[in-house]
């Protein structure tokens, strides 16, 4: 008498490390949004209140927003790229563990790659702005 039908499941130790590590995954997937929204409004609100103050001549303005925007650029993005080395430190983990067989964790390939181009370089837009800003001024 054969078995009918054997179903083999995993290892619930097995999908323990898997949800931790998802877990891991979308809390630093998570502070890269929070980063990236940071980024953009602060910059975004002080490209405005350096736009308003344009025409003052008051040399703390002319050079104080940019080296602000800059320095707010800067520590943005080594915390985005800090959050990206974490999700690069749980991917290894994950395929070390062999969790891909059980629920792949994200798609590795070289097309989603393309979706942190973004992250990774609106904080060196934002640095190159402000140095032209900077430039600008300092040629008046």
């Amino acid at each position: 008498m054969s078995p009918m039908h054997t179903h083999r499941t995993p290892d619930v130790a097995l999908w323990d490390h898997y949800r931790a590590l998802r877990e891991q995954w979308t809390h630093e997937d998570n502070l890269i949004a929070q980063r990236m929204g940071w980024l953009i409004w602060s910059e975004g609100l002080m490209f405005t209140a350096f736009g308003a103050h344009a025409r003052d001549r008051e040399y703390w303005l002319v050079l104080g927003f940019p080296f602000f925007g800059i320095l707010v650029a800067v520590l943005a993005g080594v915390a985005i790229y800090t959050a990206m080395a974490a999700t690069d430190s749980i991917r290894q983990q994950f395929d070390e563990a062999g969790l891909a067989d059980l629920c792949p964790l994200a798609p590795a390939n070289h097309i989603a790659h393309r979706g942190r181009w973004a992250a990774k370089a609106m904080p060196f837009v934002f640095g190159a702005m402000w140095v032209l800003v900077l430039l600008g001024r300092l040629n008046d």
